[in-house]
């Protein structure tokens, strides 16, 4: 499998779902970011500092892929892909819920 294939639930999960559903909940001013370092991101740069950051994270996901191992390399992007779907679902349930 080449890289683009293996991250396809990468990109819709991790980096679309948890990306859109981010963005919209901050603007709304429904949801506040809880993590300390990216809150601090986005009070210097604004909510939109969220793409490069999840570009950047492709680059070192990239990295992974190339000098990991099969075994390491599927543990991460599986778990990359369940934090993204956990993000995605919580960043939904607080615009649908809120």
């Amino acid at each position: 499998m080449s890289f683009l294939e293996d991250i396809k639930p990468v990109l819709l999960l991790y980096v679309v779902g948890d990306t859109l559903t981010t963005l919209y909940a901050l603007q709304t001013g429904m949801f506040y970011e809880g993590n300390p370092v990216l809150s601090r991101i986005f009070s210097m740069y604004g909510y939109t500092a969220l793409i490069p950051l999840k570009i950047g994270f492709m680059f070192v996901l990239y990295h992974v892929y190339r000098n990991a191992g099969r075994y390491y390399w599927n543990i991460t992007r599986y778990a990359v892909t369940g934090i993204g779907l956990l993000a995605t679902v919580s960043n939904m349930a607080v615009v649908l819920y809120s």
